[in-house]
């Protein structure tokens, strides 16, 4: 089975947080994240941190990625994982690496095309970051 990255809009992305079968990982650092405001419902999983001002791999992100889906839908293949960053370029990446980490366990796997700054143009919601310590 050829496995591809699919592209959503920010709308779609919504409509996923309400869907049982789909799982949306925001993949932005904590700084963006506070500065930008969550999409409640969304999972904070970081593909880089900003450490000494630099951007810098994350190096839990797949065992993250893997607690959240597993935490989120028995560990079960068969449902939509929904990736969004600051402008989609990060987002890509961490969809790219989750095609790659769960191989063929019948996951659809999407880019938010526009990210966080698409969403807000579009008026979709956000509220006040909540970052744990």
């Amino acid at each position: 089975m050829s496995h591809v990255i699919k592209e959503a809009t920010c709308q779609q992305a919504l409509a996923a947080l309400g869907d049982r079968d789909s799982v949306v990982i925001d993949v932005r650092c904590q700084e963006e994240y506070a500065l930008y405001g969550q999409i409640a419902g969304a999972h904070l999983i970081p593909w880089k941190l900003i450490r000494d001002d630099a951007l810098v791999d994350n190096q839990h992100f797949h065992r993250e990625l893997k607690n959240a889906v597993s935490n989120c839908k028995g560990g079960l293949g068969g449902f939509k994982l929904y990736f969004i960053c600051g402008s989609g370029n990060r987002s890509c990446d961490a969809a790219e690496c989750a095609l790659d980490m769960l191989g063929d366990d019948g996951y659809e796997v999407y880019n938010v095309v526009g990210g966080i700054d698409e969403w807000v143009c579009n008026g979709l919601p956000t509220s006040p970051a909540t970052l744990s310590a």
